[in-house]
Formats: C-alpha cells, structure tokens, sequence
C-alpha cells in the first residue's frame, strides 16, 4: 500500500508529532509513506521525520495557506499514484481535494479531524466551503466521540462516513524513561521540591493563564514548569509576571519530554478545546496523575486514564485537583488502548475498507 500524508506544517503541536509516530509505525507494518509539508517554516519535528528516512516533500512557501501549495500539490499528486492521500488541519484538508480535482487522480482521500473546534464554525461563511471540503473525502478520521459529535452536528452529512479512531503512542518510550535530575530541568528547583507539568504549544487553543493564577494557591515548594512556545509565548509569559507567582518555569521546546514527565508529581493540560489531548496519555504513560480542563474530546482522555478534570478557567479547582494528584503519584494506569500500532491498524483498515468501496 502507497500512502501519502499532507500536513501544513512539522511544528511543535499534537498533530504533527502525531504523524511523526503514525509515519514511524506503518514503516513497522511495511506501509511505504510519503509526506507533503506545505511550508519549511516551524519545522520542529523535521528532524525526526527525516530521520524516517522516507520521501519528504516541502513547499517554498513561507505561507501554508499561499494559493502557491495547490500546484505544488498538484505536482506530486500527478507524478505518483498512491493507494490513499491523507491529510490533517486544514490547509491540507482544503487545498488537497483541489488538487487531486485538477490532475483526475483516482487515489481515495482521508482525513483526520483532530479537534472538537475550530474557529471556522462559528462563522457562517464558512460553512458552505466547509461542506464542499469534507463532501471530497471518502472517509473521516475523528479522534474522539467528541470530536466526531461535534463534526456531525455542524455539518450531519458527514455522520455516514466518520469513524471514530482514538490516537496512540509507543508506550514503551514513555514507560521505560528514565527521570531527569531536578536541577537539570532548570537550576532553581531544588531535589524536593514538587513539579507541575504542563506541556503544550502556547496558542489560543491552550489556557496557561488558569495554571498560572492557580501557582499563587498552592505550596511555595511545587514550581509550575511549562514546556513549548508559540505565537503568544511573550503573551503568557507578561501574564506569569503579573499575575503569576515566582515559582514558575518555562522551557520552551524540549527533545527530552519523556524524562522530565517521569521528574515530575502532576501533569497539567489546561486547554480551551481539545480534540484528544495525546499528551494526557503520554504523561499517564510514565505514571504521572493527570488533571485537565473539563472540555469535551479530553474530558473523555482523562478520565480513561484515571486523572482529574477541574472546572475550565477556575484556578481554585484546579489548585484542590492539584493537591490531591500530588498524593497519587506511581500509581498503576493503564494505557493499554491508546497503542500507537492499535490506531495504525485500525487506519489501514479504514483505508482498506474504503479503496473497496470507492473501486467498486
């Protein structure tokens, strides 16, 4: 089977490390992948794609959404004939479809809805182009119940052909970590001190503001350590000054996840909207507690997974979910259905299921 992925960009968020994991473990299954980047910019899991050692395509466009990427698409859709084209978010899922249009390819076309939200819904210009969108597409990928719910409530003529594939991860990454020192992770946590965990790309979708003001309620020996940067990183980090406590930390991008999860006492995911939330299940993963926002698509993760959801903006929850997580620590959690070779298996299967159909 000849798959092809489009993505916009490699950068730093759930979606593309996700690919990353899917590319990685249909290498395992003997998937022979391809993958269309439509901008170099943001390239952080590039590394790690190349790595793979698989056909990776870039667009010179500084722009994903450049009118530009639908010939570059073109290009290569046309050169090649693959067994299915796969895309995630939505520059791929919108400029992909025209592509194909424009070179009379017969491959099927998949894609995967990664979030219960997105700001194109609440517009009603948008709907009509949306709808054409995923009419193009022979299947539809949701990650959650939730996720599929909400799709299907804004537009109900995708219900017949959205399927339900929750993500995974290769447990063994993160069970088998081995802890960072304290002091490694930054010079002024100290060897007993408690780490709060959050790990998330700081955009509008995320809500570090409740972490930040939930910091001032709690001991002056738990720092909050956030991992990952973005467009409103100076955003947050003028808020942690003035609202926050001294006991803050951020990292920006780091390699080494896994490690500092398994050196910390609780992970946090405090998010606006959420389509699954891959990170909860990480951290699970090396025997953290885990205490997220109670929206829906992660509500759902969470609580598989035997964490605590709080009241979404509400510090004083989140600091009293936060204290009982601290005493919770190793406990057993079980992952098991969140394997990334279960998600792979069942997106082959989808694949297969729909090359019928469509061939028929």
């Amino acid at each position: 089977m000849r798959v092809l992925h489009v993505i916009p960009t490699l950068g730093s968020g759930g979606a593309e490390k996700m690919l990353v994991d899917i590319i990685r473990e249909m290498q395992e299954q003997n998937i022979y992948c391809e993958v269309v980047v439509l901008t170099k910019k943001d390239n952080f899991f590039g590394v790690e794609m190349e790595r793979l050692n698989i056909p990776l395509y870039y667009s010179d466009s500084p722009k994903v959404y450049s009118l530009k990427n639908i010939q570059f698409l073109r290009q290569i859709i046309k050169a090649k004939e693959y067994d299915c084209i796969h895309t995630h978010l939505f520059a791929a899922q919108f400029f992909t479809p025209i592509a194909k249009i424009l070179t009379k390819n017969t491959s099927i076309l998949v894609t995967t809805e990664h979030s219960t939200h997105n700001k194109r819904r609440d517009k009603k210009v948008f709907y009509t182009l949306d709808k054409w969108m995923y009419k193009q597409y022979q299947g539809i990928i949701a990650i959650t119940e939730g996720t599929k719910e909400n799709l299907t409530k804004y537009l109900p003529d995708t219900e017949c052909k959205t399927k339900v594939i929750t993500n995974g991860i290769d447990i063994n990454i993160y069970e088998n970590a081995s802890a960072i020192k304290k002091e490694d992770i930054d010079n002024s946590i100290k060897e007993n001190d408690k780490i709060i965990l959050m790990v998330a790309a700081m955009r509008e979708q995320k809500d570090h503001e409740t972490l930040i003001r939930a910091s001032k309620l709690l001991p002056a020996d738990y720092r909050v350590v956030f991992v990952g940067d973005g467009e409103r990183s100076n955003e947050v980090k003028k808020y942690a000054k003035n609202f926050g406590s001294s006991s803050i930390v951020f990292l920006g991008r780091r390699s080494d996840i896994p490690n500092i999860m398994k050196a910390s006492d609780v992970f946090v995911l405090s998010s606006k909207w959420e389509g699954f939330g891959l990170v909860i299940v990480e951290a699970a993963a090396t025997g953290l507690p885990t205490v997220a926002s109670n929206v829906e698509g992660l509500r759902e993760v969470t609580l598989s997974v035997g964490g605590q959801v709080f009241t979404s903006f509400d510090e004083y929850d989140l600091a009293e979910k936060i204290s009982v997580a601290v005493n919770v620590k190793n406990k057993e959690i079980d992952v098991s259905k969140y394997t990334i070779q279960k998600t792979v298996e069942e997106y082959l299967k989808l694949y297969n299921e729909q090359n019928k159909k469509w061939k028929s």
